[in-house]
Formats: structure tokens, C-alpha cells, sequence
């Protein structure tokens, strides 16, 4: 049994950005920096503070180790940032392939982490993107990576979805929560990029993060339990963004097309479909409903979800549907089983099939990336 973790993480080199800027942008890019209370972090365009390096590098430590900041450098782990390392850690784990996703990257939001800079958005996501690729070139059957994708746009998106979907190791592309302002997923002017990906058959990540408005108010978090409320619902963004798909008909016209909720869990899907299937049994008449199928019927087919740890949702997969669960093990980040996947696979799945177990902890991700398991 192959075991494919379809959602781990690439910490970002302190030279990515300075080294594949183009040199008019190099000055106000992304930059490694010392912290003034100790450690190091990224100071981002347009930011008021740097974000310190920390929790998303924290594999192979005790929970009571954890630290949001004070990390250097030459204290990460070079799995985080080096191929061979994280080939070696991945033997270690038990993990045959993953699926790659940034660090300081899933702070850009499709862009509007930049503030408007749409010229530096961009140039940093294409710099991210060729980063990615190399650094899965070096073993293509076992590293895969999900490109970044600028939304200042539907053509911008579109333009990179074409460029970067055809690097080596790019196997699925990542997508904010909302694409814009003042537009869902629904919107027509997405149809263009639902039919480049389709065309390329790279599969779409909805990576956790808050939905519109969902986002903690700053004056909240300085009080008890603000920081635990933000990590306790920041889970709950991927629903809105895969009804918007869903029902605007998306895998309708582009059947072939799979969407991934990354990170969220698994737990909220059993409900989410059985409700999805009531709206459409009671509703689509008044409502004109575009879909041609139960919304049921998409699950596993073109809508999936990844987990780390997530009994509930293992107890309730005839309901959810098994083919449409993903395991994971969110290398190198708080949530990591790592070192000890094969322990934290053996937990989740006591009393499971065998045909079950290997769907979900590799079957199911090579079908949705394209891994080749032989």
C-alpha cells in the first residue's frame, strides 16, 4: 500500500524572491529578515510588521516545543526546504507521494494579500510557481506541488493557470476561498478558467482559510480564547466556495473537473451533502436549479477533502462517500503526524476495510493528481 499525503507544505528560501524577481522589483519584494525580539521572518510588501517564522515549520517537534516565533533559519528542518531531505523525511513517515503547498505563500490570497499590487502579486506567484516545479523536478513520481494563481483578473488567473500548469511536478493549482471583492465562484467571468483547467486536467485546491468576513477582529484576539476561535472556525471557508461551484453547474459543464478542500477536515461533509441533496429535492423547482444531478453524485467524483486528524469523518465515510476522502499528513506544520504517519493511519482506520483504508491514504489522491501507483 502506497501512501500519498495530499496536502503537506514547502517552506520558502530566504532568497526565493530576491533571487527570481525581476531585478526592478527585487527592492520592495519579500524579505528574509531578523526580528528585533529574536528569530527570524518574511517581511512582505505593503506589510506593517514581519510575519515570524514559526508554526509552519515545526515537524519532528513536541507539542510543549511549539513557537510561534524566535525560529531561525538554521533551525528549520531541511526537509521543509530541501528535496532530498524531504524525500528521506517522506521514507521515514511511510509517505510514498505529496501534494505541495506554500508557507508564506497561502498569505496572498490570490493577490489581494499584496494591497493592490497587482504587478508584485503576480511576479511573486510566477517566482513561487518555477520555484515549485524545480523543486519537484527532482523526483516527478513522488513530488507534485499546486501552483499559486493571481486573481487581480480572470485573464491574469487564466494567463498563469496556461504558463504554470505546464511546468513539471504542477498537478493542481490553488485558489483562494473568494476570488474577489465583490465576486463568488459563481460568477460567468470564471468560466474561462474552469475550461483551462479542465483543458489541462489539473485538479483545484481550496486551502483552509477564512471566508468573507469571517476573519477574527484584531481587538478579539488580545482577549481570551480570540486566537482559539480563529483556529477553531477557520475551517468552515471551504464550504461556501464548493456550494458556489457546485451549484452554478461548474462540474456539469466540466465533468472531468475535481475540486479539493485542503486542510479543512473531513468531519462537516457528511452533513454538508445530506443538506445539499435536501435543497435540491425541495428547492431546485422555484429556484431553477442549474445542477443536472443530485449534488451527491459530485462527491468523489468531482468534490473532495483532505484531513489530518479526523475520526469523525472516518466514522461517518459511507455518508460523506469514501472515494472523496484524501489523507494527509500537513508537513511541516502544527498539525503534521510526521514522523509517525503510519501510527496516526493505523488510529484512524481501526475496524475499516482494507479496500476503504487504501482509497483514502493513497487510491484516491492518485486519481485526483495523477499519480501513477505501479
Amino acid at each position: 500500500m502506497k501512501i500519498i499525503s495530499a496536502d503537506d507544505h514547502l517552506a520558502e528560501t530566504p532568497d526565493l524572491w530576491q533571487k527570481r524577481l525581476p531585478p526592478g522589483l527585487r527592492e520592495k519584494g519579500p524579505r528574509f529578515v531578523q526580528l528585533p525580539a529574536g528569530g527570524e521572518g518574511w517581511m512582505m510588501p505593503g506589510a506593517s510588521a514581519p510575519r515570524p517564522l514559526g508554526l509552519d515549520v515545526m515537524a519532528g517537534r513536541k507539542y510543549q516545543d511549539y513557537r510561534a516565533s524566535g525560529i531561525r533559519w538554521q533551525d528549520v528542518r531541511p526537509g521543509c526546504y530541501d528535496p532530498s531531505a524531504r524525500l528521506r523525511d517522506m521514507d521515514e513517515g511511510g509517505v510514498w507521494a505529496t501534494v505541495l503547498y506554500p508557507n508564506v505563500g497561502l498569505g496572498f490570497g490570490g493577490g489581494r494579500g499584496f494591497s493592490g499590487d497587482w504587478e508584485m502579486a503576480i511576479a511573486c506567484m510566477r517566482a513561487y510557481n518555477d520555484h515549485l516545479s524545480e523543486f519537484c523536478a527532482q523526483n516527478l513520481k513522488r513530488l507534485s506541488g499546486a501552483a499559486l494563481v493571481p486573481m487581480a483578473t480572470a485573464e491574469t488567473a487564466v494567463e498563469e493557470v496556461k504558463r504554470a500548469g505546464r511546468l513539471p511536478g504542477i498537478r493542481a493549482v490553488m485558489l483562494p476561498v473568494y476570488p474577489a471583492d465583490e465576486k463568488e465562484w459563481n460568477h460567468p467571468d470564471y468560466e474561462p478558467l474552469w475550461a483551462a483547467l479542465d483543458d489541462l486536467g489539473l485538479s483545484v485546491s481550496i486551502h483552509i482559510a477564512e471566508k468573507r468576513g469571517q476573519k477574527v477582529a484584531p481587538w478579539a484576539m488580545v482577549h481570551p480564547g480570540g486566537i482559539e476561535t480563529m483556529i477553531n472556525t477557520i475551517t468552515l471557508g471551504t464550504a461556501e466556495a464548493f456550494s458556489y461551484m457546485m451549484w452554478s453547474g461548474v462540474f456539469d459543464r466540466h465533468p472531468s473537473l475535481k475540486v479539493v478542500s485542503v486542510e479543512s477536515g473531513i468531519g462537516w461533509l457528511g452533513y454538508f451533502r445530506e443538506r445539499a441533496n435536501n435543497v435540491y429535492k425541495r428547492h431546485r423547482y422555484w429556484t431553477h436549479s442549474k445542477l443536472q444531478h443530485e449534488p451527491g453524485e459530485y462527491f468523489g467524483k468531482n468534490i473532495f477533502a483532505t484531513f489530518e486528524e479526523d475520526l469523525v469523518g472516518i466514522r461517518t465515510r459511507d455518508v460523506i462517500g469514501v472515494d472523496a476522502l484524501l489523507w494527509s499528513s500537513d508537513y511541516p506544520h502544527t498539525d503534521t503526524s510526521w514522523p509517525k504517519c503510519r501510527e496516526n493511519i493505523e488510529e484512524h482506520f481501526v475496524g475499516v476495510s482494507d479496500g476503504d483504508k487504501c482509497k483514502v491514504v493513497g487510491e484516491n489522491a492518485a486519481r485526483v493528481y495523477g499519480f501513477d501507483l505501479n
